[in-house]
């Protein structure tokens, strides 16, 4: 009779040690979140749907990401939180705030809209942000989707950018802006690209921009159809019509490559049917002209200081009567010429060799 007692006793716990396991499955299948705090909690259930609703100070984790707002509803079946006011967001190195939240557990889908502010957090410690109307982020492909007025900073490499759509691969590093897109770097003068769609690759170590490129600072505007630029090398490849105009010169060529420094141009390569026309003054015509199949710039300033042609080169040079200088002017045809100007953008030297020949004049201011 004992021994069977015994065995019944074993039994009965057997079944309430189930029992207290089933319960506390069913209850982490039903509430996965954890609530940290809340000033007011209900529990309300409709139709089969345990509703959670949140009132105050409201902290709580759902998995691994981390959330604080002001309200929220949490639908425990469907696994979908809404959350309005002050709302943040916590999830690895990317953080988001936002008026209004919604958190969809089953596709890892955040829906945030009004005065969206997003952050990540590099390696390094710097911060890349973005600002918009609405914000969609998927957290187990990591992509991020913005829209409605968007505005980007990279604190890294001192990148600005607005657009109406972005959208951000944080895994891959690589995102692109859409509609009326413009990226600004901004150091000790701003250099800016417009298009109708611009790309960057691995963290902005690369750009792309494609259709009505528009390339401009304070010293010069550049329109292609295609732009690359290096950021490691400072370099843009300007493709399909490529036109340069600043004050003092305008150039053309099917290829360009500009090169520079402190977002001031350094150097520029022209490539195939080039053509510059310049002057030596701002409020001059730009009456001097030179083309050929390869042409190379120096700048110094924002000035050219050295230019060098190649290949079926045509030039003509005018230079105004100033100071202790004559008047000049010489229409030439050669293979190879080479220029170098002044500090104050004049002419100091013009050398043209190879099949040389052409019509210089020069006169006097005395004559």
């Amino acid at each position: 009779m004992k021994k069977k007692l015994t065995g019944n006793i074993a039994l009965y716990f057997l079944i309430f040690f189930v029992s207290v396991v089933s319960v506390h499955a069913q209850e982490n299948e039903i509430r996965p979140y954890k609530l940290i705090n809340a000033d007011k909690l209900i529990i309300n259930k409709i139709q089969g749907e345990y509703i959670t609703n949140l009132f105050g100070n409201v902290h709580f984790f759902y998995g691994d990401t981390e959330f604080f707002s002001d309200k929220a509803d949490i639908f425990e079946l469907q696994k979908i939180v809404r959350m309005r006011g002050n709302v943040e967001v916590y999830d690895d190195t990317l953080s988001m705030k936002a008026d209004n939240v919604d958190y969809f557990r089953e596709k890892e889908r955040l829906y945030l809209r009004e005065n969206v502010l997003a952050t990540e957090t590099h390696i390094d410690s710097t911060l890349r942000t973005f600002e918009a109307g609405e914000v969609e982020y998927f957290r187990n492909s990591r992509e991020f989707f913005a829209k409605d007025n968007v505005q980007t900073y990279d604190e890294r490499e001192n990148i600005y950018g607005t657009c109406g759509e972005l959208k951000y691969f944080l895994d891959d590093g690589y995102g692109y802006l859409i509609k009326e897109p413009v990226l600004s770097i901004a150091d000790k003068d701003t250099l800016s690209i417009s298009a109708e769609k611009i790309e960057y690759f691995k963290d902005y170590k690369k750009v792309a921009a494609t259709f009505n490129v528009k390339t401009f600072s304070n010293d010069f505007v550049m329109t292609s159809d295609f732009l690359l630029y290096f950021a490691d090398e400072e370099k843009a490849v300007y493709i399909g019509e490529p036109n340069f105009t600043s004050d003092l010169a305008d150039a053309t060529a099917i290829e360009f490559r500009i090169f520079f420094e402190d977002q001031k141009i350094k150097k520029a390569v022209l490539q195939d049917s080039c053509f510059v026309q310049f002057s030596d003054a701002k409020d001059k015509p730009k009456a001097s002209w030179a083309n050929g199949d390869l042409m190379e710039f120096i700048f110094e300033k924002g000035n050219i200081s050295f230019c060098e042609a190649k290949g079926d080169v045509r030039s003509y040079f005018q230079q105004d009567e100033i100071n202790q200088k004559d008047y000049s002017a010489n229409n030439a045809k050669g293979e190879h010429l080479i220029i170098k100007m002044d500090n104050d953008n004049k002419i100091k030297m013009i050398s043209m060799k190879d099949k040389v020949h052409g019509i210089y004049k020069f006169q006097h201011k005395n004559w």
